[in-house]
């Protein structure tokens, strides 16, 4: 039987893209949680009768068609998209992969690009939908051993602006949020390689502390609702405090 309308959260199995998911359940939201891990989101959401489960690898033409069309077959449509999805692979200069930098920009970029341009079809979406991308604080001060993944968010924000001109005729918002680190798991890869005091000086440049995916999720939860009503096209900092040190 055909449902309403959905809110899809890509990375949906772990870190922020969970506590967005969550978030929404508890609301009563009905969700389309994608992920790359078949088995972790069988163990996140299974027998949740208000969430889809869909597996698939969005960096390929396969796994974004698979998606869109476990969306169809389900829904009329979507109301909100949240793209969590995402991951880093560090290295210096000189040690960049050309494979490795096209994996960040077909999940952190082009992937959004092809969401929002099918979204952007009527057919595909509720009439007062909304999206919220993933953005990082990477993208604006440096990091070294991040260059790709600063290159990958910095193109989300490049075409944020763009996107949302277009989208905001249809009545579709779009927004980003940046963030400062969160500790997830993707995160830890790094935090947990720290000394303890280079582990004390991050935490100094963080006078809130370092975020939680519960941090984000209700920043994102607010942009997804009709109380963001009139923000579109904004790129909003969420870094507790850290560009203030």
């Amino acid at each position: 039987m055909m449902q309403d309308y959905c809110t899809v959260v890509t990375g949906a199995a772990s870190g922020i893209g969970y506590a967005v998911a969550s978030k929404l359940l508890a609301a009563g939201e009905s969700i389309v949680a994608a992920d790359l891990n078949e088995e972790r989101l069988a163990e996140k959401f299974g027998g949740n009768a208000n969430a889809v489960v869909i597996a698939c690898d969005l960096t390929t033409e396969d796994g974004v068609k698979c998606l869109f069309e476990g969306i169809k077959s389900r829904f009329s449509g979507v109301r909100g998209f949240v793209h969590a999805a995402g991951f880093d692979e560090m290295a210096p200069l000189g040690m960049i992969a050309p494979d490795a930098m096209q994996r960040l920009f077909a999940i952190h970029a082009i992937f959004p690009v092809q969401f929002l341009g099918w979204m952007a079809k009527k057919q595909n979406r509720a009439p007062d939908a909304a999206a919220v991308l993933i953005s990082s604080l990477a993208a604006h001060e440096g990091a070294k051993g991040h260059v790709a993944y600063a290159a990958a968010k910095g193109a989300v924000e490049g075409f944020l602006k763009s996107a949302a001109a277009e989208l905001v005729e249809k009545g579709v918002r779009l927004n980003a949020v940046v963030l400062g680190v969160v500790e997830t798991e993707m995160s830890q890869g790094w935090i947990g390689k720290l000394s303890k005091d280079q582990r004390m000086a991050l935490e100094k440049g963080y006078p809130l502390g370092l975020g939680r995916p519960s941090d984000v999720a209700e920043v994102v939860k607010f942009l997804l609702s009709p109380a963001a009503r009139w923000v579109t096209g904004q790129a909003i900092v969420c870094d507790g405090g850290h560009e203030l040190t």
